[in-house]
């Protein structure tokens, strides 16, 4: 049947949007086990600081760490990357802040607030494998591959073959993408940069009416393959804020910094004042 009408049409797109929307918190209700709320279940007015951290096979060193506050006060959302060779002072040889975790999530918390000043509440451990099943119960990701991504490394078991170009990435190749580190120019600056076309990517597709419906296909794949202190309703009301917050108040950031030898390693050591400035204008710190 054809609309001839632009009001007719707008009525039919908005009816669409809520159907769509409540068939959403309905399923979520489901999976949770909380009451159907057509507005779902959110923070209110709170705040809420995770560290979002990809782990390395041996379940120990943090290959991605993302420093994530929701701010319902606010409404907004900030996400910080930071990298994975950061400097931070501690007793370990290495100095290095990925290396946290091996000694469990509080140290971690620790060593990312020394860094930004502000100290995590929750932790999100994702491993590789949910990294690629979130990435295809999304259905893939556009990006465009800025080089030729050609590496192999046999201890880790990792191979990384993409071309440079437009393409859509699925689970497997995302991973690909996102571990890629000895081509840049800049090291972790670049890295992280590219990190972040994926990220707004992905975020810029599940904000669609139709990726709306593919968020418990990745909330599955969240529960089925990550460490978490989050219980399973307040992972999905953090959710649920983030979709009412919106893509446009989402602000994806970087540490302020520069990559250094110190001592023959490579580090990558934050400007302390630029840091400062950029918590204090997007995150509520401790």
């Amino acid at each position: 049947m054809r609309i001839k009408s632009p009001l007719r049409l707008c009525i039919a797109i908005i009816t669409v949007l809520v159907i769509l929307w409540m068939c959403f918190n309905f399923v979520i209700a489901l999976i949770s086990g909380q009451q159907f709320s057509f507005w779902g279940n959110t923070l209110g007015d709170g705040v809420e600081t995770v560290v979002v951290a990809g782990v390395d096979a041996d379940g120990y060193r943090t290959d991605l760490i993302l420093l994530c506050q929701t701010n319902r006060k606010d409404n907004k959302v900030s996400v910080l990357q930071i990298p994975r060779d950061t400097r931070v002072e501690n007793r370990r040889s290495d100095r290095k802040i990925n290396s946290a975790y091996y000694s469990g999530f509080e140290v971690l918390a620790k060593e990312i607030q020394q860094v930004t000043g502000v100290k995590p509440e929750h932790y999100v451990m994702v491993s590789f494998e949910a990294f690629r099943d979130i990435v295809n119960a999304a259905g893939g990701v556009a990006i465009d591959v800025p080089m030729d991504m050609d590496y192999e490394d046999p201890v880790q078991d990792l191979k990384i073959h993409l071309k440079k170009g437009k393409q859509r990435l699925n689970g497997e190749r995302a991973e690909m993408y996102m571990r890629f580190r000895s081509g840049y120019t800049k090291g972790d600056v670049d890295r992280l940069s590219a990190q972040q076309e994926l990220y707004q990517a992905l975020s810029k597709k599940l904000f669609t009416p139709f990726g709306v419906l593919r968020v418990p296909g990745v909330l599955a794949a969240v529960k089925k393959h990550t460490t978490t202190d989050l219980s399973g309703g307040k992972m999905i009301s953090l959710m649920r804020d983030i979709l009412a917050i919106g893509k446009d108040k989402i602000e994806i950031l970087s540490l302020p910094g520069e990559g250094k030898y110190i001592g023959g390693r490579s580090y990558f050591v934050p400007y302390q004042n630029q840091t400062k400035a950029l918590m204090q204008e997007y995150f509520v710190t401790n």
